[in-house]
């Protein structure tokens, strides 16, 4: 007598042995989780706490160079000047490349399976999430300085830092498949309204640079650092 075959041990199996291909996927990738930190396994406990420490190391070096540069040769005797450093564009861009760079190369070094491709296109996503919005934002100001009829107008300001950033994101999708497949053989990474909402606070550093009254009242560029760590991060960790 042949022995019936179970098919629910086999579709189990299949289930983690084809894991890319099946339904499971595919609403893993529409939640906001897959969508923010774009990982489908999670790694080990170890290679976070390399990441994480590559990362902090890169967003604290452009930190300790600022704070004495602005605060002199004595800045570091007091921790707490490197949370009153006073950003600006270069400061900000600074930041954001050491920040991410770090967390991307860490994830390279240590990761020991085929990830290594993926944290190098996330690494450019984050980077350029947070530089193009931020460049932007900047340019425009600059010509709003160099403008007397509109230089004191706070609708113009606004107007010109809100259509910075929603310009900004889309450009920095764009940007980025381009770098990360410029011979379009995969398909582009689209940037929907939920990928622009989770990953706003990358644009953080565009609204710092603005000097948004809000962001100055909240003393929003104290987080900077940490949520630009966190970009550098979910780089490294990116499969």
């Amino acid at each position: 007598m042949i022995t019936p075959v179970n098919t629910n041990n086999k579709s189990k199996k299949n289930v983690f042995s084809s894991f890319q291909n099946t339904a499971h996927t595919k609403n893993v990738y529409s939640t906001l989780y897959y969508k923010r930190n774009h990982r489908v396994e999670e790694p080990d406990w170890k290679n976070k706490a390399l990441v994480a420490g590559g990362s902090i190391i890169a967003t604290l070096l452009p930190m300790v160079y600022f704070a004495k540069k602005q605060f002199g040769k004595q800045a570091l005797k007091n921790p707490i000047n490197l949370f009153k450093i006073d950003y600006h564009l270069k400061e900000v861009l600074a930041l954001s490349t050491a920040s991410i760079a770090g967390g991307a190369v860490t994830g390279i070094a240590v990761d020991k399976k085929a990830n290594k491709k993926r944290k190098v296109q996330e690494g450019v996503f984050q980077f350029m999430n947070a530089t193009v919005p931020t460049l932007l934002v900047g340019g425009a100001l600059k010509l709003l300085e160099d403008n007397t009829k509109y230089k004191n107008s706070k609708p113009v300001k606004v107007a010109a830092i809100v259509t910075s950033l929603v310009a900004g994101m889309p450009l920095a999708a764009f940007l980025s498949n381009m770098i990360n497949d410029p011979k379009d053989k995969e398909p582009d990474r689209k940037l929907t309204l939920k990928d622009s909402i989770i990953n706003m606070d990358d644009a953080l550093g565009a609204l710092v640079v603005a000097k948004v009254p809000i962001v100055e009242h909240l003393h929003l560029d104290k987080f900077m650092p940490a949520i630009f760590a966190w970009c550098g991060y979910r780089a490294g960790q990116s499969n």
